[in-house]
């Protein structure tokens, strides 16, 4: 049976970085990164971002990286997508990937809606290298910000914010968050929520992939942040089934910039089906979509 152009592909920069790795002795990632400007690149986006995706789940396989280090599944990155379309409707559009990592989410969003132009900010300069030749090799521009994106910083605002925020504490004070707690060390991911939805514009959107308990875990600071700052629009629990742990699930939160109260029946709350399940997955998607032009009219 012939090969895929994907397979063809993933086959060529699993090849190349074990030639790199063996001859100049660097770490996986770093051959990954190089190899992504030495393999021939021909193929449609999906199958060129495809391919990537199994040559770098393969390196973190080999050589383990931390749990903030994986790439988001791309049933997640759909789904996000398929929001974000609802949303721009076609328009010309700014994106921000506010911890864009290897830049793979924001390509995944970009294969499923066209039009948005990204940028991205990334404080690890291995994944910033990563994302930076994962650009040349998909053909996609996108600017990179090198920093950290809860200090300050002078990257220009867009229209949506998205992330699938890194869980943890924050070892440095942040006195100028909302999000921060009074005591001890505040949380990474709320913080960067809130920096995202800092640098989008007035009414502009943020689209975040964040833990499941959230709102129910030290939650003061940020049911305060969105009572006052933010309005939240949608509150969406990713299967559990797609996770090892029930502490370890993600949702996804659409947040609108600055409050505005709304009635109840407008914030779409709920659990999104298995993925595997394309008849629950279409039903919910209808409803999603459903849900938006009720908003939509209101606006």
């Amino acid at each position: 049976m012939a090969k895929t152009t994907m397979e063809q592909v993933y086959e060529e920069l699993i090849k190349r970085i074990d030639e790199i790795v063996k001859h100049d002795e660097k770490p996986r990632l770093e051959a990954l990164a190089e190899s992504l400007l030495q393999v021939n690149a021909e193929g449609s986006m999906s199958e060129l971002r495809k391919a990537f995706q199994f040559a770098y789940l393969y390196q973190v396989k080999e050589e383990p990286v931390q749990s903030n280090h994986q790439l988001t599944p791309d049933a997640i990155g759909y789904l996000a997508a398929h929001i974000i379309d609802l949303f721009t409707e076609g328009k010309e559009t700014e994106l921000l990937d506010i911890g864009s990592g290897t830049g793979h989410l924001a390509m995944t969003i970009k294969e499923m809606v066209d039009n948005v132009n990204l940028s991205g900010v990334e404080v690890d300069p291995a994944l910033a290298e990563i994302n930076a030749n994962l650009c040349e090799f998909l053909k996609v521009p996108m600017y990179i910000h090198p920093q950290n994106v809860i200090e300050p910083s002078r990257i220009p605002t867009s229209d949506i914010a998205v992330g699938d925020l890194p869980v943890g504490y924050y070892p440095l004070p942040a006195a100028d968050y909302k999000t921060a707690f009074e005591e001890g060390q505040s949380y990474a991911h709320l913080l960067m929520l809130e920096a995202g939805m800092n640098l989008v514009k007035d009414d502009g959107l943020g689209v975040f992939i964040v833990p499941s308990n959230m709102l129910e875990e030290n939650n003061e600071t940020i049911k305060k942040y969105i009572s006052e700052d933010a309005t939240l629009l949608m509150f969406l629990n990713l299967p559990a089934t797609i996770f090892k742990t029930e502490k370890q699930r993600k949702s996804i939160i659409v947040l609108k910039k600055g409050f505005s109260p709304i009635v109840n029946n407008e914030v779409l709350i709920g659990d999104v089906p298995d993925f595997k399940n394309a008849q629950k997955m279409q039903e919910f998607l209808r409803q999603l979509n459903d849900w938006y032009e009720e908003y939509s009219r209101k606006q």
